[in-house]
């Protein structure tokens, strides 16, 4: 006997499958921990020991790319002419030695010509008061 074949017909559904839209994700405001840690490390820059975004974006900002920090001393008093200046954040004692970071801050602290730059070296020592471009600089100083 022969065999009937079965006749195949497909139910068409009145509704049309929609494309399965993609998952939305939240777009991340600026770039991620990682990039910004390649980044640092590509311009010689050190990572801040606190790890955080915030701290890295900063560096990267204001930092000088691949340049050795700067060991001074206060030649001088800053007196009441440096109120609003970058040097007004050496208040330690007149013999205390400084680290400053290679950055804008640092060039307008040694054009003052009030301190003496001892040295030259990547990373502060223990005995050093290191002092960091502060994150609200642009307002305070005006650069």
């Amino acid at each position: 006997m022969p065999e009937k074949k079965k006749a195949t017909t497909k139910k068409t559904s009145a509704k049309k499958a929609a494309p399965k839209k993609a998952a939305k994700k939240a777009a991340p405001k600026g770039p991620t921990k990682a990039a910004m840690a390649s980044a640092l490390k590509d311009k010689g820059i050190p990572l801040p020991e606190s790890g955080e975004a915030a701290d890295m974006e900063h560096r990267l900002r204001h930092w000088k790319e691949g340049e050795m920090g700067y060991m001074v001393r206060i030649h001088r008093n800053a007196g009441k002419k440096y109120t609003d200046h970058p040097l007004s954040l050496l208040n330690a004692p007149r013999k205390a030695l400084y680290w400053l970071p290679a950055s804008e801050m640092t060039d307008r602290i040694l054009a003052t010509r009030r301190v003496v730059v001892v040295g030259r070296v990547a990373k502060p020592s223990t005995n050093m008061i290191v002092i960091d471009v502060p994150s609200d600089y642009e307002q305070r100083f005006g650069a």
